[in-house]
């Protein structure tokens, strides 16, 4: 067997997943060799995913699955209780491969219950260095502190309604974000990566709701073009107080001239569809 030194460095990414109780469901992992501007899929390897308890020895097998061709393994997952779940995602035995293990998070919801998405760009203000405009990924580039009242005004929120977060950061910058959401205190919710094209909240919307998450009410937009995917799916478009004037907002969102009028704005949408309902 060859010895670690000469194995692949690759690197493995979990994703947060968005479950049901008592329905069955997917635990997703990606594998690939991170290179200068790409990444080579990994494909081919066998990736253990284990229920991680309270404490790092605490772990048991949920079970196995193979990397394809696009190194993405899925393993079938039902919860049978509603909450949350760490899970652990290693990488087998290798002859070939070693990379660090990863962690993802399933949220098991009430499908009935409302959602809110948040883009986690919308809760900082621009930084006010310009970044070095390198093409590749900068692990935290993208995570400032978030502006005073946003953390409070999600808590609020999070006492009605599911919270969902959305960034535009590379995967590889995943497990940064989920660190950077528990450092700052913000309410618990699956972080998904988008993909950096146009519309690719609009493309989110669309698999959630296919997948039977019908209850997702809006959303707090990061960009002019999170405002319309929302607006175009009839929901709720709320543009933060440190949104740029100089953004082509739709005449459909609506702007908060403060923290604490989102909570109120997303408050009000609930209501109307539980009367409606």
């Amino acid at each position: 067997m060859a010895s670690s030194d000469e194995k692949t460095r690759a690197v493995l990414v979990a994703y947060d997943v968005l479950a049901t109780p008592g329905r069955a469901g997917n635990l997703v992992a990606d594998l690939f060799e991170a290179r200068w501007f790409t990444s080579a899929p990994l494909g081919g390897e066998v990736l253990f995913f284990e229920h991680r308890g309270r404490t790092v020895n605490e772990s048991h097998l949920l079970g196995r699955a193979l990397t394809g061709g696009d190194g993405r393994a899925r393993l079938p997952f039902t919860p049978r209780v509603a909450g949350r779940t760490t899970v652990a995602v290693r990488v087998g035995e290798s002859r070939r491969v070693t990379a660090p293990a990863a962690t993802a998070e399933v949220f098991a919801w009430d499908r009935r219950e409302p959602i809110v998405i948040i883009a986690m760009s919308a809760l900082a203000s621009a930084p006010r260095r310009p970044g070095l405009g390198l093409p590749f990924p900068q692990v935290g580039s993208a995570l400032q502190d978030p502006d005073s009242g946003a953390r409070q005004a999600l808590v609020a929120l999070a006492t009605r309604v599911h919270l969902i977060y959305v960034t535009m950061s590379d995967r590889l910058q995943l497990a940064e974000a989920r660190k950077w959401a528990d450092r700052q205190g913000l309410p618990a919710g699956p972080i998904v990566p988008l993909q950096p094209v146009p519309m690719s909240l609009s493309r989110e919307l669309e698999r959630w709701r296919r997948e039977g998450w019908t209850t997702i009410r809006g959303g707090l937009a990061g960009t002019a073009d999170d405002a319309k995917a929302l607006a175009g799916k009839k929901l709720k478009a709320v543009v933060p107080p440190n949104a740029s004037p100089k953004e082509p907002w739709p005449g459909a969102a609506v702007h908060i001239q403060n923290w604490t009028d989102m909570a109120k704005q997303f408050s009000l949408v609930i209501m109307m569809m539980q009367c409606i309902g």
